[in-house]
């Protein structure tokens, strides 16, 4: 799961089912108050609890990885075939650490790796789609990016038979995975990971804003999701949900967050959905004299954030999507698409990083890309072993 790119969606389109808070408001903000009573705080020592050992379990390695356990067929068939990997934004580390993984996997399997950026514009994207189908391309595989930021063109390589996964999205209501087009939704979960900290770290009496993104109804989901947590678990818990969108430019993004603090100045943690905004988030928090008061959350994480994490510059936790694992799951489902077999189910490992295991991790870029952060690799062989190679 990824940052969306820039606004294109109309409200009609949003995802149904999305959970949400009853104390709600049309602003778009959110909050839940503790109530002065016995059974609140019965119910909020039973959350912590709750939240201690979620955090536990989060906050571990990979023990087993979670590869399909179903073989793919004629996988030879397509050697020196090409699979086009379009990214919503290349510069992104994650997705630079997912196209790396995918290369090596697609190597592996005899195939060619190439990626087009989409440079998180609906044009541009369409272009990359279009430039694939027209070279011949045995697949596509689009990250972060919606269905509708290319409809045409993405109709137009279905109707050549170029299968097509969509990664880091939710499917719209009603979609079923096929051989011609497959969602891999990814870590959807990670503002829950972070309600499950906040929970823990606070001993159930947070004050926390949460920066939600709304360029995609994928994003907004993801932290309408985790709402309910707080309301089950933390009655002692206030949450203002602000949004905040790929629009915006730095500046205009720190002075919300400098404007969201000084509207609530009992706020004592910040959780930014997605790491490309942190830094201007971490600058809005400077800017509204609150850098000694505010603990940080992000998801999405790398090197970047788990560095202010274990120096002890603002951020608390981080959630991180294991994006060397996820360029071989890509690869996997691609090719069961490809040669037919059918998609499958493929889970993506995640970790949460605190100040209770940031010393167990190397924070470099070459252990960001090995996968070490969650593991091993053992998971490469197992899945070269599906694919008839191994």
């Amino acid at each position: 799961m990824r940052r969306p790119g820039r606004r294109w969606l109309s409200s009609a389109m949003a995802i149904t089912g999305v959970a949400a808070l009853a104390a709600c408001s049309s602003s778009g903000s959110s909050s839940s108050t503790s109530p002065s009573t016995s059974s609140a705080s019965s119910g909020t020592s039973a959350g912590v609890t709750k939240a201690q050992q979620m955090v536990s379990q989060l906050e571990s390695t990979t023990a087993t990885y979670p590869v399909p356990t179903a073989s793919v067929s004629g996988v030879s068939k397509f050697a020196g075939k090409t699979v086009y990997y379009i990214p919503l934004d290349a510069h992104i580390p994650g997705f630079v650490v997912a196209g790396q993984a995918m290369k090596t996997a697609l190597t592996k399997a005899g195939l060619k790796f190439q990626e087009c950026d989409g440079a998180g514009t609906p044009s541009t994207i369409a272009s990359c789609v279009g430039q694939a189908a027209g070279a011949g391309a045995a697949g596509i595989v689009l990250d972060a990016i919606p269905y509708g930021m290319a409809n045409n063109a993405l109709d137009s390589a279905k109707s050549k038979g170029v299968p097509i996964v969509i990664a880091d999205q939710y499917p719209p209501s009603g979609t079923a995975n096929t051989n011609q087009v497959s969602y891999l939704p990814g870590v959807v979960d990670q503002p829950t990971q972070i309600a499950w900290w906040l929970i823990a770290e606070s001993k159930g009496k947070a004050n926390a804003i949460i920066s939600e993104e709304t360029d995609s109804p994928s994003a907004e989901a993801y932290v309408q999701n985790a709402l309910p947590v707080f309301k089950q678990y933390c009655p002692g818990c206030s949450i203002q949900v602000k949004q905040i969108t790929a629009t915006e430019t730095n500046p205009q993004l720190q002075a919300a967050v400098s404007s969201y603090l000084q509207a609530d100045p009992g706020a004592q943690y910040y959780y930014t959905e997605f790491e490309d905004s942190l830094q201007p988030t971490m600058t809005g928090i400077q800017q509204a004299g609150k850098s000694a008061s505010i603990a940080v959350a992000t998801a999405t994480g790398t090197v970047n954030s788990l560095g202010l994490l274990k120096n002890g510059q603002g951020v608390k936790a981080v959630v991180l999507v294991d994006s060397p694992y996820e360029g071989w799951a890509l690869t996997d489902q691609v090719l069961r698409m490809m040669t037919t077999s059918g998609p499958v189910t493929e889970t993506i490992p995640s970790r949460l990083i605190t100040s209770q295991n940031i010393g167990s991790i190397q924070v470099t870029t070459s252990a960001q890309s090995s996968g070490s952060w969650f593991g091993d690799s053992s998971y490469q062989t197992a899945f070269a072993k599906l694919w008839g190679i191994g």
